[in-house]
């Protein structure tokens, strides 16, 4: 039924065992009333059958679009094929992030190389204009977090709607990733050099702390004095740090 007032409402829209959608909407009935949008996807191949409301009650229409910004940054929406978000929204505005063929594409007519480059213009503009997420404080971004994530985790909709199957699953095939990416690179763990370097920087800041036995007074540092403590039958928390 349409009412001459303006409501403004916050939704996830999703395929029964499928893909899902964040976005906002405007309406002149009650959200609850606004059966038949399911989303602006420009993903034709996205077929969504169901609708949850998740916020209705914002004053403005912008209130609403930085809850839709928060939640479609947080779960990375463009990047994650659980989703059929094509663009971020920017407060006014879709920014869309073009796939890597396009990018290509768009590099050898001299476009935007890439998600990633895009990613930060549309960053930088948020927050040289204070939209969006930079509009928040840190208390209100931390606050309306926790209230969509429980929203979430309570109506198991999103990545709380995966199965422990599902998540063990997905998280087996990130770790193999990070591995595999990881060792291909030299990065993390499997760089020499920067284990040998933290290393040394680890075994230098340990070596330079003096302990003193608290039963003996006997000085030396953390390792020592507990080789020391255990050779005399010595409680090793029998101590104190001198510097």
């Amino acid at each position: 039924m349409e009412t001459p007032k303006e409501y403004h409402y916050t939704y996830y829209s999703y395929e029964e065992w499928g893909r899902g959608y964040f976005g906002s909407r405007t309406c002149r009935c009650l959200p609850e009333e606004d059966v038949k949008y399911l989303g602006s996807s420009k993903d034709k191949t996205f077929k969504p059958k169901y609708k949850i409301i998740l916020k209705e009650d914002y004053a403005t229409r912008a209130e609403a679009y930085t809850d839709e910004i928060i939640l479609q940054g947080h779960y990375k929406v463009v990047e994650n094929p659980h989703f059929a978000n094509k663009a971020y929204q920017t407060s006014t505005k879709f920014y869309y992030i073009p796939s890597k063929e396009e990018a290509i594409k768009n590099a050898k007519k001299g476009g935007i190389m890439g998600g990633k480059i895009g990613g930060k213009i549309g960053g930088r503009v948020q927050y040289e204009n204070k939209i969006g997420i930079h509009g928040l404080t840190f208390d209100e971004r931390s606050r309306r977090s926790k209230e969509i994530g429980l929203r979430h985790k309570e109506n198991k909709t999103g990545v709380c709607g995966r199965s422990k199957e599902k998540m063990s699953e997905d998280g087996r095939k990130a770790g193999k990733n990070a591995v595999e990416t990881n060792k291909k690179n030299g990065t993390s763990f499997w760089d020499e050099d920067l284990q040998s370097r933290l290393g040394k920087r680890g075994a230098k800041k340990t070596n330079s702390q003096k302990w003193k036995c608290t039963e003996t007074g006997f000085i030396t540092n953390p390792g020592n004095l507990t080789q020391y403590q255990r050779a005399r039958g010595i409680d090793t928390s029998n101590r104190i740090r001198l510097s």
